[in-house]
């Protein structure tokens, strides 16, 4: 690791691998239960939430009529991560940073029987998802003034399969609102939220400032193109010495649309060899 932060220090690259080794076998069972748990959900729009959201859930006009379509059996990110979380965190603590309509989010959920589950995205839970958990009850707070966001950021409890499943509905630069996390130890973090080169920054610091990391962690995070890949080789540069980062891997690899757009360049981290 040493040789490749002073590489990184040179070139502001660092060596990364291409690809994650698993069995074909259990990821084919794998992609076959995501698909069959996206079949669960006919149409993951709710009109009217929105047209109340602050930034549509993250749902562009260029992909929104392909949100509902078959994805395709090719692998996705969701599919990678629910093999190294079934993998490596019998006793699971995820965290999904940027939940949107809740795509990625339910597939965790559904191909787990063991695990606790929090959300964190700006928007009120999609009523969809919201729907297919047991409302359990909510916290709010007020929300910053200069933040988008106009309603009071909560944290709302549910269960599905008997499993604590938490929503954060928080503006990701709301310090107020990482610290209604302290406490929890996330073990597999997936970041989807806020594509600059400063939020993936400032979500690292707030899962470092509040402890959030368990002993052993795996993070991923999506659509790392530009500047954005530059903030993901800093993070690795700044707490490489402090959480002794084992594999780094750069993918290209398909997302929540899968076959209806180009792969995603995902950048993930272990402090573990996978």
């Amino acid at each position: 690791m040493l040789n490749a932060i002073k590489k990184l220090l040179s070139s502001g690259e660092i060596d990364t691998k291409s690809a994650v080794a698993y069995d074909t076998g259990e990821m084919a069972e794998l992609i076959k239960m995501n698909r069959a748990a996206l079949q669960l959900v006919p149409d993951w729009i709710d009109e009217e939430a929105m047209k109340d959201s602050c930034f549509s859930y993250g749902v562009p006009d260029f992909i929104r009529g392909d949100i509902n379509y078959d994805i395709g059996e090719e692998l996705t990110y969701t599919d990678l991560m629910l093999y190294l979380s079934r993998k490596h965190f019998p006793e699971l603590n995820y965290l999904e940073i940027g939940v949107s309509v809740g795509k990625n989010f339910f597939q965790l959920l559904h191909g787990r029987n063991q695990g606790q589950f929090t959300g964190y995205d700006i928007e009120e839970i999609n009523p969809v998802l919201g729907r297919m958990l047991e409302y359990q009850g909510k916290t709010e707070w007020d929300t910053p003034r200069s933040s988008i966001k106009k309603k009071q950021s909560s944290l709302s409890s549910f269960t599905y399969k008997n499993m604590p499943v938490r929503y954060l509905s928080a503006d990701v630069w709301d310090e107020n609102s990482w610290a209604r996390l302290k406490g929890e130890r996330f073990n597999m973090v997936f970041s989807d939220a806020l594509h600059t080169p400063e939020a993936i920054l400032f979500e690292f610091e707030m899962l470092v400032k509040y402890n959030l990391l368990a002993d052993r962690f795996i993070i991923v995070w999506d659509d790392l193109v530009g500047k954005m890949k530059k903030s993901f080789f800093k993070i690795i540069q700044k707490y490489d010495s402090a959480y002794k980062i084992e594999d780094i891997y750069f993918l290209h690899i398909n997302g929540w649309i899968g076959k209806h757009e180009p792969p995603h360049s995902v950048g993930m981290i272990a402090n573990f060899k996978l």
